[in-house]
């Protein structure tokens, strides 16, 4: 499935499609259960089986109080050798609650990517008192050529009454051969 992204106003993206520039958008897999990546199509990693690595995790986002970090695990995806495995965690720390959390990631055509349903989507207001919410989310990413990986994403969120949709790249992903260490 190729999506454009028509309503960012306030991005250098704005007349271009991901597609033209040899991007596919990957929604969360509960969003449309019938993937059209067979390689990746059955494959499934609960985030409880997940050991993370001892590599820095990356950020995604991080403005008005909510923050979004890659962290990688440390082994492949069980039996699949050629498939990484990252976890995006979400975490506010807003005095107002983020709800209608929904992220979207595209890779170069060269690699396929799927995302796991969401922990959740929405966070509480942040409370000094208790320990910030959470929500993850797991991305499975096979990268046959060992390409460089660049992730374009796309983040719509509200925050109290105001909502927000961003979009950016995340690069200076480690190798993939240094995530087990």
């Amino acid at each position: 499935m190729k999506l454009p992204f028509p309503d960012l106003p306030n991005s250098s993206m704005a007349n271009t499609s991901f597609s033209s520039l040899g991007y596919e958008l990957k929604p969360a897999a509960s969003l449309h259960p019938a993937s059209h990546d067979a390689s990746l199509e059955n494959l499934f990693v609960p985030l409880i089986s997940i050991t993370p690595s001892n590599i820095c995790p990356l950020t995604v986002y991080d403005r008005n109080g909510f923050k979004a970090m890659l962290h990688f695990s440390r082994d492949p995806a069980p039996g699949r050798p050629d498939v990484l495995v990252m976890v995006l965690s979400m975490l506010s720390t807003s005095a107002q609650p983020i709800k209608d959390i929904a992220f979207q990631a595209a890779v170069p055509k060269t690699m396929k990517i799927k995302l796991q349903p969401a922990s959740g989507s929405q966070l509480p207001a942040f409370s000094p008192l208790l320990p910030p919410a959470v929500v993850s989310q797991v991305l499975l990413l096979s990268n046959p050529h060992k390409d460089p990986i660049r992730l374009r994403y796309k983040l719509a969120f509200t925050q109290g009454a105001q909502p927000f949709s961003e979009v950016g790249e995340v690069t200076g992903f480690p190798e993939a051969e240094l995530w087990g260490r």
